[in-house]
């Protein structure tokens, strides 16, 4: 009998690290795919990803999430998920308005947390629920995706390091085309009460996230919003119609602490555009930008680059940056960057921190800040004026 090498072995004595997964929608169908390929992805992790159970809002869809997702069971009730002692850590891909819920009844159960962004419907819903994060038994991380682009990780690698300098200013777009049609029906991403806002709360929260990352916390807001298509079908091809109460495109002017000035600019009603993310950051030393349409470079300008002569070597430089995740195999280093990429780059890190390898991050007071932001944002633009981001004491 030929020997196995110490590899072929690997994984059958791994220990199990169950998802429960509440809302087999699009995104829960995305990060589904990468729960079911994460040790493919990456083989180092020291335990065996397994899709335990799924809960959906509809009886078809808690049946897809077995025959298509590979889930051990569908429910369309959450609570089989909370209330089931081998699931490890629940993933909350449902509509804003139930995040808060969902949320406490996992905590509650000592669950670690996977939970899509914004972290809540409001500011005073996320508040409590940063409040409630302290005493978690399980690590609880937001999916600020984005964050795990390369070219953003080695954005963040080079500010940490001193390369940019103080900010001086920033600017961050993240354009959308698909609400300009007329006759797309209302969902619950329109609903207010639902959704807790427009673009600013569904593209908004990225960009918004990305910029405190990068370029650090706000001080203060005037925002304004517009809403450009004021009517929609109920439903798919309904001649009822129900008036839109959120937001379509948003303008963000803001203030840092140290006296920087940034613009954060969204819209879903943007032609010309598919899922057009970018911004571009100066400081005192440096510059860069990113568009996430081009994702495999970062540009990046060093001011103490030589002028001289014929130029010198003065100029935005490319940093190659494709599918360079540390610990990943699959598809390989020398691939281009993908979305499922930065998803399951993402996905990997809580289960690292729920392995005690790392902290959880985007943390719950990273997404509490987003809201504060938001929340901020729409108060400027009610009340035309500019607004001090509210901070509490940790």
């Amino acid at each position: 009998m030929t020997e196995k090498k110490p590899s072929e072995n690997k994984g059958q004595n791994q220990p199990d690290f169950k998802i429960g997964l509440v809302g087999y929608g699009s995104i829960g169908k995305f990060h589904t795919a990468n729960w079911r390929n994460l040790n493919l992805y990456y083989p180092d992790l020291p335990v065996k990803i397994k899709l335990h159970g799924a809960a959906s809002q509809t009886q078809g869809s808690a049946d897809l999430s077995v025959a298509e997702g590979g889930y051990g069971y569908g429910t369309t009730a959450y609570l089989d998920l909370i209330n089931d002692p081998e699931i490890d850590l629940i993933d909350i891909c449902t509509p804003n308005d139930s995040h808060f819920e969902i949320f406490t009844a996992a905590l509650d159960a000592g669950k670690h947390i996977y939970i899509e962004k914004p972290l809540a419907l409001n500011l005073n819903q996320a508040l409590e629920m940063h409040k409630l994060a302290k005493s978690a038994q399980g690590v609880i991380q937001i999916a600020f995706n984005f964050r795990f682009i390369p070219a953003v990780m080695k954005a963040k690698q080079l500010i940490d390091d001193g390369f940019l300098g103080d900010v001086i200013n920033f600017r961050a777009q993240y354009f959308h085309t698909g609400y300009l049609n007329t006759d797309k029906p209302m969902s619950w991403r329109l609903y207010e009460e639902q959704s807790g806002g427009g673009a600013l709360v569904d593209l908004g929260s990225h960009a918004i996230d990305l910029m405190l990352y990068l370029a650090g916390p706000f001080q203060r807001i005037m925002a304004n919003t517009k809403t450009y298509v004021g009517q929609r079908p109920i439903s798919p091809g309904a001649e009822i119609k129900a008036q839109v109460l959120v937001d379509d495109h948003a303008q963000l002017l803001i203030e840092l602490p140290g006296g920087g000035v940034g613009i954060v600019e969204v819209s879903r009603v943007a032609h010309g555009t598919t899922d057009d993310l970018n911004f571009e950051i100066h400081g005192t030393r440096g510059a860069m930008k990113f568009d996430v349409m081009n994702p495999n470079w970062l540009y990046f300008y060093d001011a103490g680059d030589p002028k001289k002569p014929i130029g010198g070597s003065h100029g935005y430089k490319q940093i190659q940056t494709i599918h360079e995740y540390p610990g990943n195999k699959i598809p390989g280093s020398r691939s281009l960057v993908n979305a499922m990429g930065m998803h399951a780059n993402s996905q990997v890190q809580v289960v690292r921190a729920a392995l005690g390898l790392q902290a959880p991050s985007p943390s719950v007071r990273e997404g509490l800040a987003v809201q504060q932001v938001l929340d901020a944002s729409y108060r400027s633009a009610r009340e035309e004026c500019w607004v001090e981001i509210f901070v509490p004491e940790d």
